[in-house]
């Protein structure tokens, strides 16, 4: 910390240190990153150090705010999906170039990732189908690999489901848990509601009295 004298008062006023990775030399900008007390915030890259400390400053009060302990479990909302197709695709993302090649963009609602594409054999006409498992086949590796895709992959998964009543934006709600060193904060869950509260409780009521009948 800094101490500043203002008149017979001592003020302390929080500060932080600077560090960067990497060399102009090395054809990138460094990227620099601001660690206050103890825990390292990514300023990100500049090709001078006095750009990269007029970001840091600004942000100080931000840092400063975010040094609070986390819990060891907690859930909160990471984000948000857009829909515009009624169909959201979980998916590794180095899959997604052979399963996108899959798509025909001018023939989507027979599309290979549409979850209900064509009636198969033992299927029940009066259900929708809701998901759908995609599978990407194994690339084979090639001689003499020279880039990253020469390597080859596995063999993989990719799950195509219907959203609800179809377009919209969905909040996507994670349960998060802290291991602790080494391994720290993980996703432990992630949960995406695609109906109304009023919808999904109706249909449990309705399920009980069902499953009491029988």
């Amino acid at each position: 910390m800094n101490k500043r004298k203002r008149g017979t008062t001592t003020e302390v006023a929080e500060t932080y240190t600077l560090s960067h990775f990497g060399d102009p030399g090395d054809g990138f900008d460094p990227f620099y990153v601001a660690t206050v007390r103890d825990v390292h915030f990514a300023v990100g890259q500049f090709a001078t150090i006095e750009e990269a400390r007029a970001t840091a400053d600004a942000n100080l009060a931000d840092y400063l705010t975010r040094l609070e302990p986390k819990p060891a479990y907690r859930v909160e909302e990471i984000g948000t999906v857009t829909v515009d197709t009624g169909t959201i695709i979980i998916l590794d993302p180095c899959r997604i170039g052979p399963i996108a090649a899959t798509q025909d963009d001018d023939d989507l609602v027979r599309s290979p990732l549409n979850p209900d594409d064509g009636l198969k054999p033992g299927d029940r006409l009066d259900e929708n189908k809701l998901a759908r498992q995609i599978l990407d086949p194994a690339v084979p590796a090639k001689d003499n690999p020279k880039k990253l895709k020469d390597y080859g992959t596995t063999a993989g998964n990719a799950l195509s489901l219907k959203t609800g009543f179809g377009d919209g934006e969905y909040s996507v709600i994670a349960e998060i848990v802290d291991l602790g060193e080494p391994l720290g904060q993980r996703i432990a869950a992630i949960h995406i509601q695609f109906l109304a509260d009023e919808d999904i409780e109706a249909a449990k009521k309705r399920a009980e009295v069902e499953a009491a009948i029988k």
